[in-house]
């Protein structure tokens, strides 16, 4: 065995030497390359030939790339370990999906709130389901707004007089409503949140519902008496002379006129004008209740409260009409809203009963006595006369058809 080495000053005159053993040769060679190199060298020309005369390039080692400096530093191992899955697994996700995955700035926190329709339909569950206190809601303004139309609307006054105050009260009232909904809005910044929290005040469906519930239930006990003082603070004239059909059909008529302009057209007028449509369409609502031009007194000061209230019904009453194809007699229903249109001294109102009466196939309108007056209405709706169960099915009516637009609303929204 030989091992050549060799030492020399110089590349271009090598010396060598030579040391002579048993067996053993080692060359000695100053400018050549050490032993571990020609075994390496000569364990290569074995496997893969050199191509000649090809340079020999050292490999150059690549830097390490400078960690950034959004990452932080716990998120170097757990990118080695993706990439290592990623290997392992090439159907794995890799670590910066998986983290992208669980990014919290990709949630969105307020989806439930993130459309109109939604807002509105937590409003629309709080009002059904909290019982929240009448006097923080709009309309515990009722007292406030009566107390200003005894100083506007005196006897005293004249017709003309009289009549421009009805005009001018509600205008101003409706003004400052909408200043404070405008302020609000910008500071908040149009937040909906702000308009969740609005509507929950706004909406008026609770009472019509409970009051609705607990004159049935007396009707059922047999609480007569009982009956006629539930039923006097929704409807506007005497409940003393109402026989059982009388308080049915009385309470019926009124459900429905309250939930469909206290609920149903405020939701309408919430998607049409947002949440300043919900505010004025309520406000007048109340007003109008406050002001009705039947009771003594309020023949001029109301009527043009009424007329504008009529108007701003026609919309939701339109929005009626699409939910009752969803009823099971939606022709009847509206052949018999639009009978009641043209019969009914106030149209939309007349409109909305005779379509309810006419899907429940009840009767409805008639005579009725205001303030000792009998005033005789003409019959509207179905051919049944109503029955203490009627007053149910009545509410149920109106108020279905109120989340039946609000499901349509809803996936409106949702696709387009």
């Amino acid at each position: 065995m030989s091992f050549p080495l060799s030492f020399s000053d110089s590349p271009s005159s090598a010396t060598s030497s030579s040391l002579a053993l048993p067996d053993i040769t080692v060359t000695l060679n100053a400018a050549g390359d050490s032993i571990f190199d020609q075994a390496y060298r000569h364990f290569n020309q074995q496997d893969t030939p050199a191509t000649p005369h090809a340079p020999v390039t050292e490999p150059q080692e690549v830097p390490d790339p400078a960690p950034s400096p959004y990452s932080a530093p716990y998120d170097q191992p757990l990118e080695r370990l993706a990439q290592h899955s990623q290997s392992q697994n090439p159907t794995a996700e890799t670590g910066s999906d998986w983290a992208q995955n669980l990014n919290l700035d990709h949630v969105d926190v307020g989806l439930l709130v993130s459309e109109p329709s939604l807002a509105l339909a937590i409003a629309v569950l709080i009002e059904m389901l909290i019982p929240l206190p009448r006097k923080i809601k709009l309309g515990g303004l009722s007292s406030i707004f009566a107390g200003l139309a005894r100083k506007v609307n005196r006897p005293s006054f004249s017709a003309e007089q009289r009549a421009f105050a009805g005009i001018l009260l509600p205008t101003l009232i409706v003004a400052v409503l909408l200043f404070l909904v405008l302020t609000l809005d910008l500071i908040a910044g149009f937040d909906l949140i702000v308009a969740l929290v609005v509507l929950v005040l706004v909406l008026d469906l609770r009472f019509a519902q409970e009051r609705s519930v607990q004159v049935e239930r007396a009707l059922r006990e047999g609480f007569k008496d009982k009956a006629k003082g539930l039923l006097a603070p929704m409807v506007l004239r005497e409940t003393s002379m109402l026989s059982e059909l009388g308080i049915a059909k009385a309470c019926a008529e009124s459900v429905i006129l309250r939930i469909f302009s206290g609920w149903f057209a405020v939701m309408v007028w919430f998607f049409i004008a947002g949440l300043e449509g919900a505010v004025v369409m309520q406000t007048i609502t109340i007003l109008t209740r406050e002001y009705n031009y039947k009771l003594r007194g309020n023949a001029q000061f109301g009527k043009y409260l009424f007329r504008i209230q009529q108007i701003m019904l026609a919309l939701p009453a339109l929005a009626l009409s699409v939910c009752l194809f969803f009823s099971k007699n939606p022709l009847r229903a509206l052949a018999c809203g639009k009978e009641g249109f043209n019969q009914y001294p106030a149209p939309i109102s007349g409109f909305v009963l005779g379509a309810v009466g006419g899907a429940l196939n009840l009767s409805l309108g008639g005579p009725r006595y205001y303030q000792g007056t009998m005033v005789r209405l003409p019959k509207i709706g179905g051919n049944n006369n109503p029955i203490r169960e009627s007053i149910l099915y009545a509410m149920r009516k109106i108020r279905m058809c109120g989340l039946i637009m609000l499901v349509l609303a809803i996936l409106i929204d949702l696709n387009f």
